[in-house]
């Protein structure tokens, strides 16, 4: 017979990516049986995210708790604020970033949970201590964990006749041109 599995939120592993987040890990893929993974997912005002990019094997999903975030939907960016929700299939592009000067908190779900732990773990251990990875370490890190970049559409969806343009800065998912990227 199988038991209900609790873990409280202070007990949760988390992983710090760069200086500006956090990722928790709420539900490991050890824990669901590889069903799904969930991550509690903290950046800080003006952090970076993920490029645009899809998964081939999973799809993801994200909550927003509290704050605005910045989604890409594959057809351009537009802002989640508390409650929203944003579902991303097998093979959809997809991405996020805090462009806010507020704190950023979501949920990250994703199915199956393909150890998407080791991905933000692997993060955190390239951009330990200021590190600055180079391309090939981003690309090789996202390729292990299902993860592939792409250039993709920078509408501004809030803002119908204008685009948005990111500076660069922060960590963000993975590597476009040649600064490196970091998440999900």
């Amino acid at each position: 017979m199988s038991h209900a599995m609790f873990r409280a939120y202070a007990d949760a592993v988390k992983a710090e990516i760069g200086v500006a987040t956090t990722t928790r890990f709420i539900a490991l893929a050890e824990t669901t049986d590889g069903r799904f993974g969930l991550f509690h997912h903290s950046m800080l005002p003006g952090a970076g995210g993920a490029d645009p990019h899809y998964h081939s094997r999973i799809s993801e999903s994200f909550y927003v708790l509290s704050g605005e975030v910045r989604l890409h939907d594959g057809t351009g960016w537009r802002t989640a604020r508390a409650g929203d929700f944003m579902h991303v299939p097998e093979n959809a592009v997809h991405g996020f970033r805090n462009e806010s000067d507020a704190l950023v908190e979501m949920l990250i779900i994703f199915t199956p949970a393909e150890h998407r732990e080791g991905y933000f773990q692997g993060l955190a251990d390239l951009l330990a201590d200021g590190n600055r990875p180079s391309r090939e370490a981003m690309v090789a890190l996202m390729e292990k964990y299902d993860q592939f970049e792409v250039e993709a559409p920078d509408t501004d969806h809030d803002h119908p006749h204008s685009h948005s343009h990111g500076d660069g800065t922060g960590h963000h998912h993975g590597p476009v041109g040649t600064r490196p990227h970091v998440h999900a």
